[in-house]
Formats: C-alpha cells, structure tokens, sequence
C-alpha cells in the first residue's frame, strides 16, 4: 500500500498523479499484539483535507480489491532485497535484536526474516486486509488544519 514512496499505491496516486504530497508511507506499527495500521504524508495545508480524502479512498479499495500477484511479488522483492543494506548499519542490527527479545522472537528472528517475506501467500495477505484495514474506523492526526 505504501512502505514505500516511490514504490507502493499511495505514492503513485498521492504522490505522482495527484501531486498531494512529497512523501507518504504507510505500515502496521505492530509488536506482541496488532497495532494500528499507520498511513504518513508531509503535504501543503490547503491540499491536506484532499490528500486525506484520497488516501481513504486507496483504503477502501484495497480493502475491496486486495492487491495483485505483482503488488505482492514487488514488496518481497523490496523487503528481502533492502534487508541487508538495513542490517549494514550496527544501530539497525542493535534495534532489531532489541524489538526482537521485546517481542518474544528469538535471536534467529534476523536471519528467518526474508525467509518468512518470501513464504508470505496472497490468502494471507488478504485475510491481513480484510481483519486489519479498516477505513471507516480511523483516527486522523494532523500537525495542522484539517
């Protein structure tokens, strides 16, 4: 949906089509239990209200059409393929272990990790979307006028 700017829905239509914003992401903050699913954007105030508007329409789309065997293929690739410049950092590698013992995976969680991206099906997916997105349950933060 949108891990991604450059790369996922919300950035081609927000983003690209739309000209909204100039960045915009989204991603479940998750730990033991589900969290909140979490859309970000930066956009001028006088495109705010429109930028919101279209990022629920995206929600409700993906929550009626799910995403393709092309969305899902390309955001493994994208995951699996950055895992290891993200674990260059020691600060990145310090962090995960760290959420990791949080959360109650084991150590060997880092290395299973692109493993368990690439073992991810479309039925889980969406079963995902269909429990977790919920476009008219949402909170709206914003740090100016809505």
């Amino acid at each position: 949906m949108g891990g991604d700017t450059l790369s996922s829905r919300l950035g081609t239509e927000i983003r690209d089509r739309q000209g909204l914003t100039y960045g915009i992401y989204s991603y479940f903050a998750a730990g033991q239990v589900a969290g909140p699913f979490v859309i970000e954007m930066q956009t001028a105030p006088e495109d705010t209200e429109q930028a919101i508007q279209s990022a629920i329409a995206l929600l409700r789309q993906l929550r009626q059409d799910g995403v393709s065997e092309n969305e899902l293929k390309t955001a493994k690739r994208s995951l699996i393929n950055s895992y290891p410049v993200e674990l260059a950092n020691p600060d990145v590698v310090a962090h995960r272990v760290l959420m990791n013992a949080v959360d109650g995976f084991e150590v060997e969680e880092i290395r299973e990790f692109p493993r368990k991206i690439e073992g991810i099906t479309m039925a889980q997916i969406d079963e995902v979307i269909q429990d977790l997105v919920q476009p008219d349950r949402l909170s709206i933060v914003s740090a100016g006028p809505v």
